[in-house]
């Protein structure tokens, strides 16, 4: 039988970072997962890599049905919106 071995580094961190990496890593996940995942949720530098981060969303839609025809009833009221219904409420 024949294993691949993958290379490893040791990485020194302040005490403070490795709480926080604590803190975000689920139980099942390994801190090479944690860092992979936090690497990978960078914001877009131009708008094609933006473009091309929405590529997985394409053809889904945003809202459901009822949060849609809600959107533009408001939209359609400004002065019996959500934003209002609830802010006379406080």
């Amino acid at each position: 039988m024949h294993f691949q071995c993958m290379a490893y580094t040791t990485l020194t961190v302040r005490q403070d970072v490795a709480k926080r990496l604590r803190a975000v890593k689920s139980a099942r996940e390994s801190y090479s997962e944690v860092l992979d995942r936090l690497m990978d949720n960078q914001p877009a530098r131009t708008v094609e890599e933006w473009l091309d981060s929405l590529k997985p969303l394409e053809g889904r839609g945003v809202f459901t049905p009822e949060e849609r025809e809600r959107l533009t009833y408001d939209q359609r009221n400004p002065r019996d919106s959500h934003a209002r219904r609830v802010q006379k409420r406080r």
